[in-house]
């Protein structure tokens, strides 16, 4: 890991750069490929503010903190850095589903993957689907800003299935079921 030190208007010692960088490295155990880290250590009257970044192979972490003691402020910025560390981690590796092999649960064959009986151009009745109610008006502007090239949704006044639709000229189709 590569640590960068900058001061601002104080005379960096030697044991608070170590001090800090000691820190630092103590966030290994949350992230070993850990890229760099930028500390910068800013004296602004009396109060002594550090400020890290961490890189992390696609993701950058920054805390800050203003205190009366410099080594204080080391460690309050380390506490934050180590929560948004935990934090982002939680939802990435929560979001995980665990693999099948994990489980106990192998997946069927491709062949069984069809419903009993179903052959070639046969047509195999899926679940019912519903779709959100909305005016036509809030259907728009989500074909709008979605950027898809239709909505499907049930009209609140007609209470049908309609398909709004982007044409190929930018004006806007609409299918009433």
């Amino acid at each position: 890991m590569n640590i960068k030190t900058t001061a601002r208007h104080y005379q960096l010692t030697p044991a608070l750069k170590d001090y800090a960088e000691g820190k630092i490295q103590q966030l290994t155990k949350y992230f070993d490929n850990i890229v760099n880290a930028h500390i910068i250590f800013a004296l602004e009257k009396y109060r002594h503010a550090v400020e890290v970044t961490i890189h992390v192979n696609g993701k950058d972490f920054n805390g800050r903190d203003v205190s009366e003691d410099m080594y204080l402020s080391v460690d309050r910025v380390v506490e934050k850095l180590e929560r948004q560390i935990q934090k982002y981690k939680g939802k990435r590796f929560n979001k995980k589903s665990p693999k099948l092999a994990e489980i106990g649960m192998d997946l069927p064959p491709e062949e069984q993957k069809e419903p009993a009986g179903a052959r070639e151009n046969e047509v195999v009745p899926a679940d019912p689907i519903e779709f959100p109610f909305m005016s036509l008006d809030e259907a728009v502007e989500k074909l709008l800003t979605d950027g898809e090239g239709y909505n499907i949704f049930s009209n609140t006044e007609t209470k049908r299935v309609n398909v709004l639709f982007k044409r190929d000229d930018g004006s806007l189709g609409l299918i009433e079921a």
